[in-house]
């Protein structure tokens, strides 16, 4: 979708269709900003109380004698009230209703500034162009009829020239969002361990300030990396694992380190997951998606910070080689690991991951993201994610994150005496525990393969992939994750 902004209506041109925005008043609708000659247009339907204002209510009317044929009546709810993620989530069903219609190009009047109380100009137009661009999306679909016209301009008025940077800042964000969306999305069989190392490829190759480190099988094996091999037996697909760096600030010290797992297709081996389970299980991914996406983006905005993405990626399949329950292999700190059961891979990936990054990378802070358990599904469901950490700090910074961009996440405890579910009579660790607390069990797993460093885990079992649409959100892949942590890293 291609922006523009004009700061007088006079001087528009001809469109699908215009917007105007209201605030629902005590006795009827009050405009948020000025009508120009369709003040006598919106007159009847808000003297007869057809339209009221209530935030999200959208009213489609025809008229004669203007530039476009069709005026929507968008409404904001009370004025002075709206919430930032209100804002995002009125422009993001007026997103769906134009492209519903087929209104591909669109004449918006931007809102008085002055009624947003506690939003400033910047932070308003951000929210309204991030709402429209997050519902402006569709993977391509494999059946021609579902293929939807999307939004292709969009002219705000009333914005002044300067803020085309605030809509371009914008416009990258969600392009992030879209290629997580489009990696959890994609078929299993094509967003292999390969096509993320051929992503990362093109992504260093495109920033000059990105590098690439990629393991390939004989290297993971060298390293003895031994979770990750494990995982890998079953799988005609070889494993790789990603390190992709981007230096925006060679001469500071200050590292993130965004770890994400790639199972790019969870069988769930020989532990097999039943039908019901299986079929979604291509989002395995998601959080690789995420650390990708978000790395990515922070390329494209030239962000003054150090940040890696580290991605441990395989399939979880089911082979004549299989690793099995009651096996015991060694990861990459040398801790031995029980297989209580093979599906409960995803830590086992990410174990060898993050020893990688504490012994190699020279890391300030790590944040793993990680579709993990299903503990954390039953816990939290698909509206928040759940996080634990062993820094207070770096907590409430992620929270706060979360807090800006309605992605919640919700701190869990690292309840240490759970850590006796993980016991083993044959090796240092076991890699399942039982079923109560089953979510926290497996951040004290991952914890084992952190020494000291700040970390934080972050479970998005529930938010990756969702079942239905909500807002902006779409249904199947979410891409959960890419504007909390870009909003986390421009603040810290």
């Amino acid at each position: 979708m291609q922006f523009s902004i004009i700061t007088e209506l006079k001087n528009r041109k001809a469109s699908d269709v215009i917007v105007f925005p209201f605030w629902e008043g005590a006795k009827r609708a009050k405009a948020a900003a000025s009508l120009g000659s369709f003040d006598a247009e919106v007159k009847l339907p808000i003297e007869t109380g057809d339209f009221t204002g209530g935030e999200g209510e959208i009213l489609l009317i025809y008229t004669k004698g203007n530039k476009e044929q069709r005026c929507l009546l968008l409404g904001l709810g009370k004025e002075g009230e709206i919430a930032h993620d209100g804002l995002r989530l009125c422009f993001a069903k007026l997103a769906k209703f134009l492209i519903k219609h087929e209104f591909l190009t669109v004449n918006l009047v931007f809102p008085h500034v002055a009624e947003f109380r506690g939003m400033t100009v910047e932070e308003g137009l951000g929210h309204i162009v991030t709402g429209l661009l997050l519902s402006n999306y569709q993977f391509g679909y494999h059946v021609n009829e579902k293929i939807k016209k999307l939004l292709e301009h969009v002219t705000l008025i009333g914005v002044l020239p300067e803020m085309l940077t605030i809509i371009k800042k914008c416009q990258q964000i969600s392009e992030g969002v879209y290629l997580a969306r489009d990696l959890i999305n994609g078929n299993a069989h094509e967003v292999t361990p390969t096509c993320l190392a051929n992503l990362s490829k093109k992504i260093a190759a495109n920033h000059q300030a990105v590098s690439l480190t990629l393991f390939d099988k004989s290297r993971i094996l060298k390293e003895k990396m031994g979770l990750l091999a494990a995982v890998a037996r079953g799988s005609a697909e070889d494993p790789v694992l990603i390190i992709l760096s981007y230096k925006g600030a060679p001469r500071v010290k200050d590292h993130t380190v965004i770890v994400g797992k790639g199972i790019t297709f969870d069988t769930g081996g020989l532990n097999l997951k039943p039908t019901g389970s299986i079929e979604s299980m291509r989002d395995d991914m998601s959080g690789a998606a995420t650390a990708l996406a978000t790395l990515a983006t922070v390329a494209e905005l030239g962000l003054k910070k150090n940040i890696t993405a580290v991605v441990p990626s395989t399939e979880n399949a089911i082979g004549s080689t299989s690793f099995k329950p009651g096996d015991v292999f060694y990861g990459y700190n040398g801790k031995t690991v029980e297989i209580g059961n093979t599906d409960a891979e995803g830590r086992l990936i990410l174990a060898d991951a993050l020893a990688y990054t504490v012994k190699n990378l020279k890391p300030s802070r790590i944040i793993d993201l990680a579709t993990l358990t299903g503990s954390m599904v039953i816990a939290l469901g698909d509206g928040i994610a759940g996080m634990m950490s062993n820094d207070d700090k770096l907590s409430r910074d992620l929270i706060t994150a979360g807090e800006n961009t309605a992605e919640p996440l919700w701190r869990l405890p690292l309840f240490s005496p759970y850590k006796e579910q993980l016991s083993s009579d044959i090796a240092d660790l076991k890699n399942v525990g039982g079923r109560p607390g089953g979510a926290i069990t497996a951040a004290l797993f991952l914890q084992e393969f952190v020494d000291h460093v700040p970390w934080a885990h972050i479970d998005i079992a529930g938010t990756a992939f969702l079942n239905k649409e909500k807002g902006y959100w779409p249904k199947n892949g979410v891409g959960f994750g890419v504007r909390l942590l870009i909003n986390f890293l421009e603040r810290l």
